[in-house]
């Protein structure tokens, strides 16, 4: 496996929820007879729309040749580690609404450059085969408690920190 892509059924809200409220503010807005409101439910129904798009066919974390490359927001987005230069793969957490944390971030460090990806909307079991084959391509590189659990194919999804947690 060298390419993880984000998983669509975990987007439901961006193409279900979202676009409620454009469609709402769309409806007010012709119903009331005002142009700038219908004007903002199209915007809104636009950009969920664009949002939609980047993340199904804009938005990809491959091996690309000799590196580790994420691109997003269609393309003009661009992160890369060279894989021989690889030193240590994290999960980062971020604090989060009701002192909870967020997703884990997959951290990629390398000497001069790091890769950072937001998991929520992917499969964390995607991402075991992508550790994988980086390990195949450079064995050096350290991997936290989080992601060798993953890789192992641990049950991950239950495990709950209250205080976020990060080597780097």
């Amino acid at each position: 496996m060298t390419s993880v892509r984000p998983d669509l059924l975990l987007l439901w809200p961006s193409y279900t929820f979202f676009p409620l409220a454009g469609i709402a503010v769309l409806v007010f807005g012709v119903a009331g007879h005002d142009g700038v409101m219908a004007g903002i439910g199209i915007g809104l129904l636009a950009l969920n729309a664009l949002v939609v798009l980047n993340y199904a066919y804009f938005t990809e974390l491959r091996i690309d040749g000799y590196e580790l490359v994420f691109r997003t927001f269609f393309g003009a987005h661009r992160e890369s580690v060279p894989i021989g230069s690889l030193q240590r793969i994290d999960a980062k957490r971020y604090p989060g609404a009701h002192s909870g944390v967020s997703a884990p971030h997959f951290v990629a460090h390398g000497r001069a450059s790091t890769v950072k990806v937001n998991t929520k909307p992917y499969r964390l079991r995607d991402f075991a085969g992508l550790i994988a084959t980086l390990r195949v391509a450079n064995a050096r590189f350290e991997v936290d408690p989080f992601w060798s659990r993953v890789v192992s194919g641990e049950d991950v999804t239950k495990e709950v920190a209250l205080t976020p947690r990060s080597r780097w």
